[in-house]
């Protein structure tokens, strides 16, 4: 059965009933059953009805996918009753930053803004899970890219990003911002959430044409100074106190995209966002960088210069109202860029539906028949980028499979997949692409030696830590066995050299 304390950040069932005692009589009843005439109102339902067990399963950590300073993620599995299963990532923090009380306390914060977001283009919250004294954020599997990794692969091959497509997705990242930019809290108070991390790598690109803005890590609440009680989880200290915790001189998000007001440590609000768009519409456009620099303050005294080059000697195709747009989302000045992304969003769409004028005047195709065009166009491009990468994964998943108590039917059908794959594509990972100039991310490893937990069926999620492929994990010891070879034989041969010389020495003598 389900226990209290397992699951962290998620209204409990009597907070519930709180909740549902404070509506309206039409809401409370909303979803009962209509009550027959001349019989008392019935409660919509007992309260042995809301706790549900979490039934058999859990999640198998199949390979860690990154790492970076704070936290790690795990391509995982979730399995269920019945064999029903799917991939998932899961984020934790590192065994260092465990010790940190403001990080921990920023990575519940995360959760509890990831649990709260409900919109196509930001990734899908799964669940928030304490075990073995660590938190696990468990969200969608996307298979894609980031969208540094898609613009990496473009001007490598010496080919401008496509206008349209650059354009369906800045206007995907504006309508996730709008949506988290309308954030509130559970008393219905909006709390001023603004990302501060908007960058190409926090943008994923699916093989369906998906866009998903991700990692609100470093978010901050900036309207919740004021309340009387500032903290939405209730019983952990204020969530906008992990984003003002800042040391001096630290800036949370990545220079070449943060604003001028951020660098200042001003008052920011959501038109901090919408100038990170800006500058990734600018690159995506140019193919060049805008304002990074070798040097970290040389990247800030470029930002904090707001010196923006002219678009169309760097891409005579751009429309001048495109231009016009970037500029009044880079200005310096937040008082002289788009009021909120909604507005942003709207002139974006409006060149949008220019460049799609169908020649002679006449309207091109619905919006509905565009929206389904351009997705159909960024499936491509990702297709183009992550083919080798997205099989790698499936094999992962198919050797998760093996190793999990899957039905004998799934089984058979993962070891097919597992052996159609290529011999490349054995025991390697497709890491997540890093900003330019980063190092490689590292690939699947063993976990800590803490964390090993044996699988289970319980009520509880059971975690199995990733694992080298079983490859990797003969090799070590064929080297052992190697080396303890070879010195066993020069330790004999040792031995019979320093055997053979004695006899000799005595009888030199008579």
């Amino acid at each position: 059965m389900w226990r209290r304390g397992q699951h962290v950040g998620l209204a409990g069932a009597g907070r519930l009933r709180q909740w549902m005692a404070r509506r309206p009589s039409s809401v409370r009843a909303l979803g009962a059953p209509r009550p027959r005439e001349g019989s008392a109102a019935a409660p919509p339902w007992s309260a042995g009805e809301l706790d549900l067990p979490m039934g058999d399963g859990g999640y198998a950590l199949l390979a860690r996918l990154s790492a970076g300073g704070m936290a790690e993620l795990f391509l995982a599995r979730r399995r269920g009753p019945a064999g029903i299963a799917h991939p998932v990532v899961v984020k934790r923090l590192r065994p260092e930053a465990r010790s940190d009380p403001s990080i921990v306390r920023m990575f519940l914060c995360e959760a509890w803004i990831s649990a709260r977001l409900q919109h196509p283009n930001v990734i899908r919250f799964h669940d928030f899970v304490f075990h073995e004294g660590r938190h696990h954020l468990v969200v969608e599997y996307v298979p894609g890219c980031d969208l540094a990794a898609a613009a990496r692969a473009f001007f490598a091959e010496g080919r401008p990003f496509p206008i349209e497509g650059a354009l369906e997705i800045g206007l995907g990242v504006l309508r996730a911002l709008g949506h988290a930019h309308a954030l509130r809290d559970d008393h219905g108070r909006l709390v001023g959430l603004v990302h501060r991390d908007v960058s190409p790598q926090n943008v994923l690109l699916s093989v369906d044409g998906e866009i998903k803005l991700i990692d609100f890590g470093v978010a901050k609440m900036t309207a919740t100074s004021g309340m009387d009680d500032p903290d939405p989880l209730g019983s952990l200290p204020p969530c906008e106190g992990a984003a003002v915790s800042t040391g001096a001189g630290t800036v949370k998000g990545k220079l070449g995209y943060v604003a001028p007001e951020q660098l200042r440590g001003d008052r920011i609000d959501a038109r901090a966002d919408l100038f990170a768009v800006g500058v990734i519409l600018f690159e995506l456009l140019t193919g060049r960088r805008l304002f990074h620099r070798r040097e970290d303050g040389a990247t800030m005294r470029a930002v904090l210069s707001g010196e923006v080059p002219a678009i169309a000697p760097l891409r005579p195709a751009c429309p001048a109202l495109l231009e016009e747009a970037l500029r009044r989302a880079l200005a310096r000045d937040p008082e002289r860029r788009f009021e909120s992304a909604a507005q942003m969003e709207e002139v974006l769409a409006e060149v949008l539906v220019a460049l799609r004028r169908a020649p002679g005047g006449r309207d091109g195709p619905s919006s509905s028949e565009r929206g389904l065009l351009a997705g159909q166009e960024i499936a491509a491009l990702v297709r183009e980028v992550v083919s080798s990468g997205r099989e790698r994964h499936r094999s992962m998943l198919a050797r998760g499979d093996l190793r999990s108590g899957a039905p004998r039917a799934a089984r058979t059908d993962a070891r097919r997949a597992a052996g159609s794959r290529s011999s490349g594509d054995r025991g390697e990972i497709a890491p997540r692409p890093e900003a330019p100039g980063a190092g490689a991310s590292p690939a699947a490893e063993d976990g800590a030696p803490g964390d090993r937990s044996e699988v289970r069926r319980a009520a509880t999620p059971c975690w199995r830590d990733a694992r080298a492929p079983r490859r990797a994990r003969i090799v070590p010891w064929l080297v052992i066995a190697a080396v303890t070879f070879a010195a066993g034989a020069l330790a004999g041969r040792a031995i019979d050299a320093l055997g053979g010389a004695a006899p000799a020495s005595r009888a030199s003598p008579g």
